[in-house]
C-alpha cells in the first residue's frame, strides 16, 4: 500500500502511496529515510482512519463517498444506509455534488431548502436531507478536512403531527386471511405471522426455526435482514415475543412444506434462502388485498393491527410495548392512544363518581351567627 524509496537522480527519500480516495500519491523531499518512513506510518494511519489534511479542493460527492464507506457502511443499520444513499442519489448530489465544501455555505443551504420546499416536499423530509448532510460535514471535520459545518446553526423546520397510523380491523383481518389461505397457500403463514406478532419486515425475513420455542410459545427476535443484509433488530436488543397456540399450529403445519435451505429460514424463498421484501409485497401482499377487496396499506401497518387488536381486549400498554420491541412506553402511547377512544369518557366518569361520593350537603349560616 506504501513504500519508502530513494529517488537517486534528485538525491533525497520519497514516500509512494494511496490516499483516502485510492489514487496513487507520491512524496518526496526527504533527507533521510527515517524521516520518509515517518511520514509513511502517519499518513497510513490517516488513510486507515480517514483522516486527512485539510483539503481545499474535495467535493460534496466526495466527502459523501467517504462518509458512506468510512461511516454509515460500518455503523448504520441496514435501513438507515439505504435511506441516506436514496437522499444523497435523489436530493443532495444533483444540487451539491460538484461543489467543493469549502463553496457550500449556509446561504446555499438554506437556498436547497427553499427549493426543495416549493416542490412540495415535507418539512420532516427536508429535515432529514439536512441531517445527513450535517452529518457529513461533521464528519470531515472530525477527520481535519475541514474546519466548519455550514448547517451549525441552520434550525430544524417545524414538522407536521405525524399522520394516524393506518391498521385492518378484526374484520378485515379475517376477509384477508381466509382469501390469501384459498389464493395463496405459501403467503399464508407469513401473513398469520405478521398480523398476530407484529414483527418488523426484516425481522419477519431473518427468522429461523431455531427461533422458535414451542414448549413457552416463544419467538426470539435476535437478527433482522434487510437490503441484503442480515444484522440486529433495530433497537439493538434481543426480545423474545409471546405467540398464540393457533400460530402454532399455523407454523407446525407450514413446517411440512417449507422450502429447505443450509440457512434454516422460517420464510425462505423458493430456493431456501432469504426472501426479497419487495419482490413478497409485489407477488403475495398486494395481490391478497386486492382478492380480500381491502384498501392498500403498508406491510407495516400489519404491525398497527397487532397492536390495535391486542388494545382492543384491554392489554396493557407495557405489555404491548415489549411485544413491538419499542424503545419507550412514550413511543407506544404516542403511537396507540388513540386507539383508546373510551379513554376520556371512562376517566370523566370516574371524576363524576368520585364527586358524588364525596359530596355532603352544606349548611348555609347567615354572618355572624
Amino acid at each position: 500500500m506504501a513504500k519508502v524509496r530513494k529517488n537517486k537522480r534528485a538525491n533525497y527519500w520519497e514516500v509512494d502511496y494511496l490516499d483516502l480516495f485510492g489514487k496513487r500519491k507520491v512524496k518526496g523531499g526527504f533527507k533521510t529515510k527515517v524521516e520518509a518512513e515517518t511520514f509513511m506510518v502517519d499518513i497510513l494511519s490517516k488513510v486507515q482512519t480517514g483522516t486527512m489534511p485539510k483539503n481545499n479542493k474535495m467535493t460534496f460527492a466526495e466527502a459523501a463517498d467517504i462518509f458512506m464507506r468510512l461511516h454509515a457502511n460500518k455503523k448504520c443499520k441496514p435501513n438507515t444506509e439505504h435511506g441516506y444513499r436514496g437522499y444523497l442519489k435523489n436530493h443532495l448530489l444533483p444540487y451539491f455534488g460538484k461543489m467543493k465544501l469549502t463553496e457550500i455555505t449556509p446561504l446555499a443551504v438554506n437556498e436547497f431548502i427553499a427549493q426543495e420546499l416549493e416542490t412540495g416536499r415535507k418539512n420532516s423530509t427536508v429535515n432529514k436531507y439536512k441531517k445527513l448532510m450535517s452529518q457529513i460535514f461533521s464528519f470531515m471535520i472530525d477527520n481535519e478536512v475541514i474546519l466548519r459545518n455550514p448547517l451549525a446553526r441552520i434550525k430544524s423546520l417545524r414538522e407536521e403531527k405525524s399522520e394516524e397510523v393506518c391498521a385492518l380491523s378484526s374484520q378485515e383481518v379475517q376477509i384477508l386471511l381466509s382469501k390469501t389461505k384459498q389464493v395463496y397457500p405459501d403467503f399464508y403463514p407469513l401473513l398469520f405471522t405478521a398480523i398476530f406478532t407484529g414483527l418488523r419486515q426484516g425481522e419477519l425475513m431473518a427468522l429461523t426455526w431455531d427461533s422458535i420455542n414451542w414448549v413457552k410459545k416463544q419467538i426470539t427476535i435476535d437478527k433482522n435482514y434487510t437490503h441484503g443484509r442480515l444484522g440486529t433488530p433495530k433497537t439493538g436488543k434481543i426480545r423474545k415475543v409471546d405467540v398464540s397456540l393457533e400460530l402454532v399450529k399455523v407454523l407446525k403445519e407450514w413446517r411440512l412444506a417449507c422450502p429447505k435451505g443450509e440457512k434454516n429460514l422460517l420464510f425462505p424463498n423458493g430456493d431456501g434462502e432469504y426472501q426479497d421484501a419487495n419482490n413478497m409485497i409485489k407477488r403475495r401482499y398486494k395481490p391478497a388485498l386486492n382478492r380480500a377487496g381491502i384498501n392498500y396499506i403498508k406491510f407495516h401497518g400489519l404491525r398497527h393491527t397487532y397492536a390495535s387488536l391486542l388494545l382492543a381486549k384491554g392489554v396493557p400498554m407495557k405489555y404491548v410495548q415489549h411485544q413491538l420491541g419499542h424503545s419507550s412506553i412514550k413511543m407506544t402511547m404516542d403511537l396507540y392512544t388513540h386507539l383508546l377512544p373510551e379513554t376520556n369518557e371512562q376517566c370523566v366518569n370516574a371524576l363524576d363518581n368520585i364527586v358524588e361520593k364525596t359530596q355532603e350537603p352544606i349548611e348555609i349560616r347567615k354572618f355572624g351567627t
